[in-house]
């Protein structure tokens, strides 16, 4: 059976047929002549640059690549090696201490760090490298390499690959020459002997993907595509790969409608190989292309929710990446870093105006549906996405009104201040997978306990602000006293993990003369907290109620 690229290339056929027994003699069982064939398959590329120019080579390399990828994906697949393990995590690098993969990495690297402490430095080293490359400062990039040239060896399997694709693309900054072609495919067949044909594949896709003279033809979409409907019913870091790439062209190399099933394929499949960038993109993709069918338009919103959450974490991502860079740089590479950095944070503000505008273009077409979904939209931006409580947004825009006219009425208001006690540590022992789940499950205990005429909100991290009307001192301890006994006495928890928690909270008490004006909400807030503070001094799972003559102003 022809192959897709045959159908699609200028080669002559006797060409492309020598070019691929070259290709499975080369990527077949170990060979004694290895150098002497990837000097053939280089020789060809100088020879396809000659006539026509560019067309020859790319032709070349996709002939190629399609008959390696054909040999590599017909083997028996071994067990999941170490080194496809780790090659996952080049997703998600730099791996941060907050990141939802860092006991994952720390799981796979442990044996190398116990074996040899030095390394911890080394894989810090190649974060740098890594992320140098990403942002495109070439220079700092290059620095690191020459600092890690002749450090780092095939002992060491998992760094060495992750050093040698950072060197590959960096050479691919300037020009693609026959050099880098012998010196890839040799790097490919260590890799393939040392460890699996899944790694070697993964290794392949990377370096053509960041062959930017390569990337830009038709013949590579035709053989991801290819590609993809030979494993794409398979969870794996390649599949994820492959996916993402095809879903990322243009939309006159990829119609929507092929790109949205490339998206929900990811979102499906492929979630937990993928980063936060990626997911953001994709629940974007899927809520603006859904936005348009009628019958999925309630689809559409919630793809925008989940797109809202990892754009979230896309700004931690990216918050944490700026402190990395600090740590590590001088004030002068620090600011370099940052103005290239600022291309990612550009993106992801123009991303929040885009879904904005798309939130108004989603309603505005769909208008005979407002009176059905605009309680859910309005839950969606008023709305803390973890823990379903009322965020900080609700808090600015409705509660001055709530607390005129309470003050109006003559009502008493409660605002207390809850906080989680010792929560750093369950974030630092467990990971943050965790910590959210325990916000989340407070969170729902805390709507159970409260009055549906209580306003709870997600103040920050993991406090929560409790405004309750028409509650006076011994009603508002009592409502609380019940909340923070039955924490002490719940488990929360999280796959095999159990936790106990206690909770602090602080009270402060508005008795509302209507004719007094009424302060800003914040000093009111202020009070609260500094109950609370009273309350962690005290020994925390208290509370604590403020008085003016303890807390002088």
């Amino acid at each position: 059976m022809q192959s897709r690229i045959a159908k699609h290339t200028i080669l002559q056929p006797e060409r492309i047929e020598a070019i691929r027994n070259l290709a499975q003699e080369l990527f077949g069982e170990r060979t004694q002549n290895r150098q002497a064939l990837i000097q053939k398959i280089v020789t060809f590329f100088e020879e396809s640059a000659e006539n026509p120019p560019v067309t020859g080579i790319v032709d070349t390399i996709a002939v190629f690549f399609e008959a390696a990828f054909d040999l590599l994906i017909s083997k028996k697949q071994e067990p999941e090696a170490s080194l496809y393990r780790f090659l996952v995590l080049t997703n998600h690098l730099p791996v941060l201490k907050n990141s939802s993969i860092y006991d994952e990495t720390l799981e796979i690297l442990n044996p190398l760090f116990l074996t040899d402490p030095a390394s911890i430095k080394i894989f810090d080293q190649l974060q740098m490298l890594y992320l140098y490359s990403d942002i495109g400062f070439w220079d700092a990039a290059k620095r690191e390499l020459a600092k890690l040239e002749g450090i780092i060896t095939q002992d060491q399997l998992s760094f060495y690959a992750l050093y040698k694709l950072c060197k590959f693309r960096c050479t691919e900054t300037k020009i693609n020459h026959a050099s880098n072609l012998r010196e890839f495919l040799d790097f490919c067949l260590e890799i393939k002997d040392l460890s699996d044909s899944e790694s070697t594949i993964f290794l392949m896709l990377y370096w053509l993907s960041h062959c930017r003279w390569f990337k830009e033809h038709a013949l590579y979409r035709i053989l991801l595509m290819d590609l993809y409907d030979r494993i794409w019913q398979v969870n794996c870091l390649n599949c994820a790969y492959v996916g993402v790439e095809l879903f990322s062209m243009d939309d006159k190399q990829i119609s929507p409608s092929l790109k949205i099933i490339y998206c929900q394929d990811l979102i499906r499949d492929q979630h937990k190989i993928l980063n936060s960038m990626q997911l953001n993109s994709l629940y974007f993709y899927a809520g603006n292309y859904l936005s348009g069918l009628k019958e999925q338009f309630r689809e559409s919103i919630k793809s925008y929710q989940s797109s809202n959450y990892y754009l979230h974490k896309c700004w931690e991502k990216l918050i944490g990446i700026s402190a990395y860079l600090r740590s590590h740089l001088r004030p002068v590479q620090y600011k370099q870093a940052m103005q290239l950095l600022e291309e990612k944070f550009l993106n992801l503000s123009n991303q929040t105006s885009l879904r904005t505008s798309s939130y108004v273009e989603n309603l505005q077409a769909n208008f005979e549906k407002i009176e059905e979904l605009y309680r859910e939209v309005g839950e969606l931006s008023l709305t803390d996405s973890l823990t379903g409580q009322r965020n900080r947004r609700y808090m600015e825009y409705n509660l001055p009104q709530l607390i005129a006219l309470a003050s109006r009425q003559n009502v008493p208001v409660s605002f207390i201040m809850i906080d989680v006690d010792n929560f750093k540590e369950i974030n630092d022992q467990y990971g943050h997978a965790v910590g959210d789940t325990v916000l989340a499950s407070l969170a729902e205990v805390l709507g159970s306990e409260f009055r549906q005429s209580d306003v709870i909100i997600r103040y920050g991290g993991d406090e929560f602000l409790a405004v309750l009307f028409n509650s006076g001192l011994e009603q508002s301890k009592e409502i609380v006293e019940k909340l923070r006994l039955k924490i002490q006495k719940r488990n929360f928890h999280y796959k095999d993990i159990d936790l106990k928690i206690t909770i602090s909270i602080g009270i402060n008490i508005e008795s509302f003369d209507s004719k007094a004006a009424v302060a800003p909400i914040a000093d009111y807030i202020q009070r609260a907290d500094i109950a609370l503070y009273r309350a962690k001094e005290a020994g925390r799972n208290r509370t604590a109620v403020y008085h003016a003559s303890e807390f002088p102003a």
